[in-house]
C-alpha cells in the first residue's frame, strides 16, 4: 500500500509539473506574440518622435538651409499623422512670430520666412465652390499675433480663428479669403497695397486700431454683421481705397492721418458726441 501511495503521489506531481510547464509555455508564447504585435507600433512612435525633435532642432539652427529643411520634415509629420497638424501649424506660426526687421536686412532669413508662409497658404488654400483639396489641413486656429508677414498670399484660403493682432503685413493678398468663425486684425499694420477683394468675413471681424499705409481695397467683400474699424488709421486717405460701408477715412487736416469712421446715410460724419 505504501509503495502504491508513493507511485500515485509521484504521478500526480508529474502531472502537475507537466500542466505547469504547458501553462508557462503558453504564457511565454502569448508574450512573444504580444511583443510582436506591440513592438512595431512602439518603434514607429519612437521614430516619429525622433523625427519631430530633429525638425524642431533644425528650426532653431543658425544655418538657413537647415531651417528650410525642417519645413519638409514637419510636412511629412503632418501628412502621416493628422493629429499633429495643429502642432505643426503652431510651430510654423511661432517661427513667423520671431522678431524680423523690415525693410529686409537678412535675405537668407527672408527666404526661410517666405517658405514658412507658403507652407501655411498651401495647406489652407480651398477655393470657394471646389471640393476639399487633398492638401488642405483642418486646424483649430491660426495664431499669428505679432507676426511679420512679407507679401503673404492668402488668396482663396480658408482660415479658422485667424489671430493677426499687432502683426506687420507687407503687401498682403487676402483676395477671396474666407475667415471663420472669427478674425482679429486689431492694431495690425498693413504696409503697401493690401487686397481684401471678395473676402468673406464672419460675424466677429475686427480691425480696431489697425494702420493702413498703402492702397487698401475691400471691394466685393462680404461681412456677416459688419466689421469694427474703430480707431483704425489711414496714411494716404486720398489713394484709390475701397472701404466697407459705412466706414470712410476722415482727417481734420490735409497733413494728418485719417481715421476710419462710420459715415451717416447722408454721407456726413457723425458728431464727436455720436462717435462716443
Amino acid at each position: 500500500m505504501v509503495m502504491v501511495g508513493v507511485h500515485v503521489v509521484a504521478a500526480l506531481v508529474g502531472v502537475a509539473l507537466g500542466v505547469g510547464a504547458i501553462y508557462l509555455l503558453r504564457i511565454y508564447i502569448e508574450g512573444v506574440r504580444r511583443d510582436r504585435r506591440e513592438r512595431p507600433a512602439l518603434v514607429a512612435r519612437g521614430l516619429r518622435l525622433d523625427r519631430w525633435e530633429n525638425a524642431v532642432e533644425m528650426m532653431e539652427s543658425e544655418d538657413a538651409a537647415e531651417r528650410l529643411e525642417c519645413f519638409a520634415a514637419l510636412e511629412r509629420c503632418g501628412r502621416e499623422e493628422p493629429d499633429v497638424r495643429q502642432d505643426v501649424v503652431e510651430l510654423i506660426c511661432a517661427y513667423l512670430r520671431k522678431p524680423f526687421v523690415y525693410p529686409v536686412e537678412d535675405e537668407a532669413e527672408l527666404e526661410v520666412r517666405l517658405a514658412a508662409q507658403r507652407f501655411l497658404t498651401r495647406h489652407f488654400r480651398w477655393p470657394l465652390g471646389e471640393a476639399r483639396p487633398f492638401e488642405f489641413w483642418e486646424v483649430e486656429e491660426l495664431g499669428l499675433r505679432d507676426a511679420v508677414l512679407v507679401e503673404p498670399d492668402f488668396a482663396d484660403t480658408f482660415l479658422v480663428r485667424a489671430e493677426l493682432e499687432d502683426s506687420l503685413i507687407v503687401r498682403g493678398n487676402f483676395r477671396r479669403t474666407r475667415f471663420s468663425p472669427s478674425v482679429n486684425f486689431e492694431r495690425a499694420c498693413f504696409t503697401g497695397d493690401t487686397d481684401f477683394r471678395a473676402a468673406s468675413f464672419p460675424s466677429y471681424a475686427t480691425f480696431a486700431g489697425a494702420l493702413f499705409s498703402g492702397t487698401t481695397t475691400f471691394a466685393d467683400a462680404r461681412f456677416e454683421t459688419g466689421a469694427d474699424f474703430t480707431d483704425a488709421r489711414v496714411e494716404q486717405p486720398d489713394a484709390a481705397h475701397s472701404w466697407p460701408s459705412p466706414w470712410r477715412p476722415w482727417a481734420n487736416s490735409p497733413v494728418a492721418q485719417a481715421r476710419l469712421i462710420p459715415m451717416k446715410a447722408d454721407g456726413r460724419p457723425p458728431s464727436s458726441a455720436e462717435r462716443k
